[in-house]
């Protein structure tokens, strides 16, 4: 990269939908995978976790829901991503004009 230029920074967020393989501290020795699709986000008293739903590979867990604090994540790999939907926004009335 030439001197003086700069190069844009991206930002990048966990979309609800897509797929993910996030890694997360269990022992010294060795990691526990998680595979599925990010349901959300949730409060766990005062953490934060993701909820994910999990996939065929966690066999009867599949489909179950699994929260993982987040700063016990050590790695999260994109597997398959969705577009990420606009909230949908309540209506609100237009003005009223009183005369």
């Amino acid at each position: 990269m030439a001197m003086g230029t700069k190069k844009k920074e991206e930002s990048f967020s966990l979309v609800v939908g897509s797929s993910y393989l996030v890694r997360s501290a269990e022992s010294r020795e060795k990691p526990m995978e998680t595979r599925g699709k990010l349901r959300g986000f949730a409060s766990i008293g005062q953490d934060t976790a993701i909820a994910m739903e999990m996939d065929e590979s966690h066999g009867d867990g599949a489909g179950k829901l699994r929260f993982i604090p987040l700063n016990v994540i050590l790695s999260i790999d994109v597997l398959k991503s969705v577009e990420k939907q606009e909230e949908k926004k309540e209506q609100q009335p237009e003005g009223v004009y009183f005369g």
